[in-house]
């Protein structure tokens, strides 16, 4: 159903312009806003061919829908197992002001939200943190990745033991458990093909 009403889409927390979207029913019963792309790509994962490696996002945002979103930089302090120092870990990416039905933490386990944050914060002014995000070669996968480093010796933050105290955190106090580094502006673009991609890394809050 068209939209008449302005609000933040429920899968992206973009904001979309009363009659620039549409209204659908959540899982709760609830209506809900669905910016243009969002309901575009949910309408091509259902198909037979579809390859979600190969996301099919617009050369620019739809009519309606914002060109930028507000996003929450998520950091945690930690002590590094290599030379005991307390280091920050990019941890993961959320709106500022997330959408009705919307409930995605994205981490930085995936390597695609990681790099997005290593760029937002490239782009707003902590450049030396996000010098510290770069590839390493990881003996637990057996392959260079992306990964969070100690700002101290180097040594690479493993994302599985930094994910699962994020995690924690998260359980225990919500989004707020882990410390909010930078609120940045991100082209909407580049924030549904990390809300849309395949490489997991997401937490339901």
């Amino acid at each position: 159903m068209e939209n008449r009403y302005a609000g933040g889409c429920a899968s992206c927390s973009v904001w979309v312009s009363a009659g620039g979207g549409f209204l659908g029913k959540g899982v709760t019963g609830g209506w809900e806003v669905r910016c243009a792309t969002c309901r575009f790509l949910d309408d091509r994962a259902a198909a037979d061919d579809f390859d979600p490696e190969a996301l099919e996002l617009p050369p620019v945002p739809p009519a309606g829908s914002a060109a930028t979103v507000a996003l929450r930089v998520l950091t945690l302090t930690r002590p590094c197992w290599a030379c005991g120092e307390a280091t920050v870990c990019l941890a993961g990416l959320y709106p500022q002001r997330p959408a009705r039905g919307y409930v995605g933490l994205f981490t930085t386990d995936s390597p695609r939200t990681l790099a997005l944050a290593r760029r937002l914060l490239q782009n707003h002014g902590h450049a030396a943190l996000a010098a510290t995000v770069r590839p390493r070669y990881s003996g637990t996968m057996r392959k260079r990745q992306l990964s969070n480093g100690c700002s101290h010796c180097d040594a690479l933050q493993g994302n599985f033991p930094v994910q699962e105290e994020a995690l924690g955190r998260v359980a225990a106090s919500g989004v707020d458990g882990l410390d909010t580094l930078v609120i940045a502006d991100c082209p909407v673009l580049e924030w549904q093909a990390v809300v849309h991609g395949s490489s997991g890394g997401v937490m339901a809050i």
